[in-house]
């Protein structure tokens, strides 16, 4: 069933909840076979529920991406390194790389989001500072702007 209401005329905003995960290393066996290990396939399901939450909907078009990619402060951070954090005075320097981010978004959303990843065509990324980490994926038709 397609939701039309959100996704194709002004873009689809959602949230990954929890710690953000990069694409893993694929693991190679004995035999030669490959495979994605356990971590990186249970993070992607989480994108793809996450999606699936809000619309069924597969675009047809040409896609847009924008990833904000929430880091919490350390627990053992100071209540001023908190502080600067938070404001966003210093930026995040931490794994997971952004490029691996992208991977794993693209796969994850690769058949449920666009019909084949070669439809993507903009990507934004964004790193920074939050009180909760999360990853919140914005998606849109053919490089329209989002509405907040």
């Amino acid at each position: 069933m397609k939701t039309m209401t959100q996704w194709p005329s002004y873009g689809l905003v959602f949230e990954v909840p929890g710690k953000v995960r990069g694409k893993g290393r694929p693991r190679f066996m004995k035999n030669g076979h490959t495979y994605t290990d356990k971590n990186t396939v249970t993070y992607e399901k989480l994108i793809q529920a996450s999606y699936l939450k809000h619309t069924s909907y597969i675009s047809q078009k040409s896609v847009r991406i924008s990833m904000y990619i929430c880091f919490a402060p350390n627990k053992s951070d100071t209540k001023k390194n908190k502080l600067i954090k938070l404001k966003n005075s210093l930026w995040p320097g931490k794994k997971p790389d952004i490029d691996n981010v992208i991977k794993i978004v693209l796969d994850a959303l690769n058949k449920i989001a666009y019909q084949d990843d070669t439809q993507v065509n903009e990507i934004h990324v964004l790193r920074h500072w939050n009180k909760e980490e999360k990853l919140v994926i914005c998606l849109s038709e053919n490089g329209e702007l989002f509405r907040s």
